[in-house]
């Protein structure tokens, strides 16, 4: 018995051994940075040889054997950028265990060298890359991008915000869920304060994230009319997100469980009644909807998306009148609101199909003549009180096709060819 004891020792030793060799081979081709295309199939073979005795090493073998491995990650990743993407989650998480590891030791050997050059390269082309596909509108490949960023660098929660924002625009309900609880559990608001100047070569407004930078430029003249901005809380945004997703989720109680808790702790917060608001809207609860908004009025809100929104609710439960109100209203607070031009002119033509269909089924004897002229007269006036609120719309945004045909159909409808034609050729 006592022989195989010896045995098995002497195995120990030897891989013991095995591993510092290895590890000593592995620093030294990365002694001078990253491993080179050269010593790729070497590295690889060191580090595939560890791989299996890894868990019998000591803590500072780990962190040796993790920092080369998600280096040789990051080498590979320099080497083929077609290929990046099979090696970016292994790296962050070598990288990872190296800086966790570290922690409890005295000596930390790679963590700066990881802090201040790998993760801050890592960082820079993932934020890259995610932006880039946010601008495709590739929103359900870029939001893991900004999760990776975030886990690289948890100071910058902005980004966990990010890919919050683009898991609900790639309809991946559940995981922007998941974002948002965890950003309401960080704490997180967004609210941060920036510091501006303008760029008077380019007469435009510049954002600095320091007051030292911000006045450096403003000492070289190439900046002046300084200034501070402070970017708003995302606090109850983030609450109306969370309670909007649990709806898409078809879970009413748990959305406006998250609402009630987030106003108990902020009883008189506007936002937080625009949100409950937003809920009862999305679940087509119109008299609740009605009641929030009118609390929120009542307030003294000047918020003319809110007028935008009752006209739509009292439109949709059959009162037209209470609809024209609020949307003229909403055009008061904005004038260039189309939406609220284009509702009215829809408003406007409501009862048209039964008017068109009589008209259509009259005969040819005087009194259906009679009959169909006045029925035209009340199809034409509705026309054009439509085709005034279209006009205001089109003047606003010309460019807006939707706004443009229904238009085109009045103008025929009316003969009013001359408009009709230079409608379309515009």
């Amino acid at each position: 018995m006592k022989k195989y004891v010896i045995a098995a020792s002497l195995l120990i030793s030897i891989s013991a051994f095995a591993q510092k060799d290895e590890l000593k081979a592995l620093r030294k081709m990365s002694k001078k940075g990253l491993p080179v295309a050269k010593d790729f199939s070497n590295f690889k073979s060191k580090l595939a040889s560890l791989e299996s005795k890894i868990a019998s090493a000591t803590e500072e073998q780990k962190v040796d054997y993790y920092f080369y491995k998600g280096e040789f990650g990051l080498a590979q990743m320099k080497a083929n950028k077609m290929s990046a993407k099979t090696h970016l989650d292994s790296t962050i998480e070598s990288l990872g265990k190296v800086i966790q590891l570290e922690k409890g030791m005295k000596r930390k050997k790679h963590t700066e060298e990881i802090m201040t050059m790998y993760y801050p390269e890592l960082r820079a082309g993932l934020l890259n890359q995610a932006t880039e596909l946010g601008k495709q509108s590739k929103f359900k490949a870029a939001y893991p991008l900004f999760e990776k960023v975030y886990r690289i660098s948890p100071k910058d929660t902005v980004h966990l915000y990010n890919a919050a924002a683009y898991a609900t625009n790639s309809q991946d309900f559940p995981q922007a869920l998941k974002y948002y609880k965890e950003l309401q559990s960080l704490g997180f608001t967004g609210s941060v304060l920036n510091y501006t100047a303008r760029n008077v070569e380019k007469n435009e407004v510049e954002y600095f994230g320091d007051k030292k930078t911000r006045d450096l430029f403003v000492a070289n003249k190439t900046h002046d009319e300084p200034g501070i901005y402070r970017i708003p809380s995302k606090k109850a945004d983030i609450v109306k997100n969370i309670a909007l997703l649990y709806i898409k989720q078809g879970d009413k109680d748990k959305a406006m469980k998250a609402l009630t808790e987030a106003k108990k702790a902020n009883p008189d917060d506007m936002s937080l009644l625009s949100a409950e608001s937003q809920i009862y809207l999305e679940a087509k609860d119109y008299e609740n909807y009605r009641k929030t908004v009118t609390k929120i009025l009542d307030k003294g809100s000047q918020d003319p998306n809110l007028y935008f929104n009752l006209g739509v609710t009292t439109a949709a439960s059959g009162q037209k009148e209470d609809a024209v109100l609020y949307y003229k209203k909403a055009i008061e607070l904005n004038p260039d609101f189309v939406g609220a031009y284009q509702n009215l002119a829809i408003l406007q033509l409501d009862g048209e199909d039964a008017i068109v269909k009589e008209m259509n089924n009259l005969g040819n004897s005087s009194k259906d003549m009679k009959r169909y002229d006045e029925l035209k007269k009340e199809r034409d006036d509705m026309y054009k009180v439509a085709v005034k609120y279209l006009e205001k719309a089109h003047d606003v945004d010309p460019k807006n096709e939707d706004v443009k045909n229904i238009l085109g159909t009045l103008y025929q409808g009316l003969e009013m060819m001359g408009k009709y034609k230079a409608l379309k050729a515009e």
